[in-house]
């Protein structure tokens, strides 16, 4: 999109954009939702549907590591926090598979976003909360949950057993 274009419009239909106006997240051209396809949460405009499928098909990833790591990150969002943000996990999930090269960083990129967005949109500004001192989060490396005082505390999909 042309910075100088205001009011902003599609760039497929030049209908003006609200606040349904969204970016692809692959060319990063501006569209009204008539002309995003969105699937597993993430919109794409049509033109790049075919290098979406190119990139998750080549990718280290596979389907069962993006719903083993969705699985995961949910049982401790609703033992933590209780259930809607599934929607949420599942979407940050596939977006971070498109840009992700190794399964170690995608675990890692998932967990960090999810926790940074739960953080920056007050949703939780201590997820997931450190049970011995309920003042910080813990943070997540290596598939685990830790304190930085007190180390590890819980594997990633364990905190219901805290």
């Amino acid at each position: 999109m042309d910075i100088s274009q205001i009011p902003p419009t599609c760039d497929a239909c030049g209908d003006l954009l609200g606040f349904d106006a969204w970016g692809c997240l692959l060319c990063g051209r501006l569209l009204c939702a008539r002309h995003l396809v969105t699937r597993k949460g993430v919109a794409i405009c049509e033109d790049c549907q075919a290098e979406r499928r190119r990139i998750e098909s080549a990718s280290v990833i596979s389907d069962a590591d993006e719903d083993r790591i969705i699985t995961l990150v949910v049982r401790d969002l609703v033992a933590t926090i209780g259930a809607g943000l599934e929607g949420m996990a599942a979407a940050d999930a596939a977006r971070v598979r498109l840009f992700t090269y190794t399964l170690e960083e995608y675990e890692q990129k998932v967990v960090d976003d999810i926790q940074q967005r739960l953080h920056d949109e007050r949703l939780d500004t201590t997820w997931p909360t450190c049970p011995w001192h309920a003042n910080h989060p813990m943070w997540y490396a290596n598939g685990l949950w830790s304190c930085p005082e007190r180390g590890v505390i819980a594997k990633l999909g364990d905190l219901a057993n805290l």
